[in-house]
């Protein structure tokens, strides 16, 4: 499973994410957003969107969507769900400050979570 954004970054997570299942898994490639936000926080959100499909579809993975009040209860669930053994996400090259060790935080919290699953962070 990627755990992807709206950010044009989101391919190499997606292509880390092929090379991780090895072509003998299935590729699940996520975006949640919180309920009420925009999905892509971008004015341009269906190109986002169809940028994401692409990327997902010419790897031979699927794009799902999701939209829920709590991110991280709804990625945990869709791991669950999916029976998910590996999941890729982004990680910023300063992780000290901000949104980016908030970023980090929901990665362990995740963790702790799906104990069984291998947590790939790049």
């Amino acid at each position: 499973m990627v755990c992807v954004t709206g950010q044009r970054q989101c391919e190499r997570l997606i292509m880390h994410g092929r090379d991780r299942c090895g072509g003998d898994r299935s590729l699940h490639v996520v975006h949640c957003a919180k309920t009420g936000q925009n999905f892509m926080n971008t004015p341009y959100e269906a190109d986002a969107i169809e940028y994401l499909f692409t990327c997902a579809q010419v790897v031979g993975g699927q794009l799902s969507v999701l939209r829920a009040d709590n991110v991280e209860n709804a990625l945990v669930e869709y791991a669950k769900h999916a029976g998910v053994g590996i999941i890729v996400m982004g990680a910023s090259h300063d992780t000290a400050t901000g949104a980016d060790a908030q970023q980090e935080n929901i990665a362990i919290r995740m963790q702790r979570q799906l104990p069984h699953v291998e947590f790939d962070i790049i």
